[in-house]
């Protein structure tokens, strides 16, 4: 679990591109589990972590994104050489907030707000950007790039958003 919306801990993630893994954490804790409950520990762990505070509109508002990884390595039963991986990522993002609802209006509630809207707009033209390149392949025109690298958030979930992957968004 890591911290990339406050300020209060630091300047914030740090990201790295490297060819295997695309975007990485910097110093990002990696902790190996056997059972679900060590999972579950941890994730209980990150949330305590989680950067929380409250506004008008809500008494527990989330300040910061919250991505938990999981890797799950398997061994092939018919060739015990080859290793299987699949990755999972459990994204909590932060809503989108107004400045004029939530009396958020200290220079720190700010810029988290801004940062935040900043990054869920992102992520909101990289699918849209996804979407539309499935229709004009299906139609033969031009594609168009996704901005993945205008938010830490989107480069982070680029593996999880296009290519070979599965997305399921729940609204809670």
């Amino acid at each position: 679990m890591a911290n990339a919306g406050s300020n209060k801990l630091g300047p914030g993630l740090r990201l790295r591109w490297t060819e295997k893994d695309q975007f990485t954490v910097e110093n990002l804790f990696v902790f190996e589990c056997k059972t679900a409950d060590e999972v579950l520990g941890l994730f209980h762990q990150g949330i305590r972590n989680k950067v929380m505070a409250s506004h008008k509109l809500n008494l527990s508002s989330s300040r910061s994104h919250c991505i938990l990884s999981l890797r799950v390595e398997s061994v092939d039963s018919k060739t015990s050489q080859n290793l299987i991986v699949s990755k999972l990522d459990l994204v909590d993002l932060a809503g989108s907030e107004r400045t004029s609802l939530t009396g958020n209006e200290t220079p720190l509630a700010q810029k988290e707000s801004i940062e935040i809207n900043k990054s869920l707009f992102t992520l909101r033209q990289v699918i849209s950007t996804l979407a539309d390149t499935q229709k004009a392949s299906l139609e033969k025109k031009k594609e168009r790039q996704a901005p993945y690298r205008d938010s830490k958030l989107t480069c982070l979930l680029k593996q999880s958003i296009g290519g070979n992957s599965y997305c399921l968004m729940v609204r809670i």
